[in-house]
């Protein structure tokens, strides 16, 4: 198993804008598959400067995908560097994957000199953050959805 950039993986650029499009895509109206594989794409063109994306797989079965952007929240302006798109497909959860690529993405954040770094996430996911550090400063209701916003402090 080995964590990689995105930029080194593009292969799978394909199932990464399907799982996002499976799972999130029903929350904006009129998004395509092709607008989600669009920002996938643009996500796997860093390995220094945000955004970046990371993906965990063993050989060529992906495994796990987590993202470092930049404003990615309009509401929070203030709020410069985000972790998203942390996904690992259904099949897979519960073998500690999430955590791999979490620690793995939280340490490379830290390297880069950020000193916060938030994310926003649905209510039954605030544990995985919770054990992380993160913790919750905002709750809201996105498109119906009932979400936390939570921050992890590397200073």
């Amino acid at each position: 198993m080995k964590v990689s950039f995105l930029a080194d993986q593009k292969h799978f650029i394909p199932t990464i804008a399907q799982w996002y499009f499976n799972e999130w895509g029903r929350l904006t109206p009129n998004r395509s598959l092709e607008d989600i594989a669009i920002k996938v794409t643009a996500m796997a063109e860093s390995r220094a400067a945000t955004p970046l994306s990371f993906v965990l797989h063993d050989d060529n079965e992906l495994l796990a995908v987590a993202e470092l952007k930049f404003h990615e929240h309009p509401d929070f302006p203030g709020y410069t560097h985000w972790l998203g798109g942390v996904f690992v497909p259904a099949d897979k959860r519960g073998q500690g994957y999430s955590c791999l690529i979490l620690q793995h993405t939280l340490n490379h954040a830290k390297n880069l000199g950020i000193p916060d770094l938030y994310l926003q996430c649905e209510q039954h996911n605030i544990d995985l953050y919770l054990k992380h550090d993160f913790e919750v400063i905002h709750r809201m209701n996105d498109k119906g959805i009932e979400k936390a916003v939570m921050a992890l402090r590397f200073g």
